[in-house]
């Protein structure tokens, strides 16, 4: 399982949301990519990723599986995770 989460560093919701990412990565011991929507627009356009931020697309077997948008709590971020290992 692969994640990539979309962030910017001027977008509050990510900075409240990144420790809780990093521990959930490293928890399920997934392979994570963060671009920075200020600086990887060509890189972030074809994810379609809107314009609310954090966008966190799971991917299994190179397919996406899930998308989580915004602020959420974690209890709803561990629910995805589990549906999915």
């Amino acid at each position: 399982m692969k994640i990539v989460r979309v962030s910017a560093i001027w977008c509050p919701s990510c900075i409240l949301m990144r420790p809780i990412y990093d521990e959930i990565v490293k928890k399920y011991n997934l392979e994570s990519e963060e671009l920075d929507f200020d600086f990887d627009e060509d890189k972030v356009l074809p994810l379609n990723v809107g314009n609310k931020l954090p966008v966190v697309i799971i991917y299994k077997d190179n397919e996406e599986k899930a998308r989580i948008i915004g602020e959420k709590r974690r209890d709803e971020i561990e629910k995805v995770f589990e549906g999915l290992v």
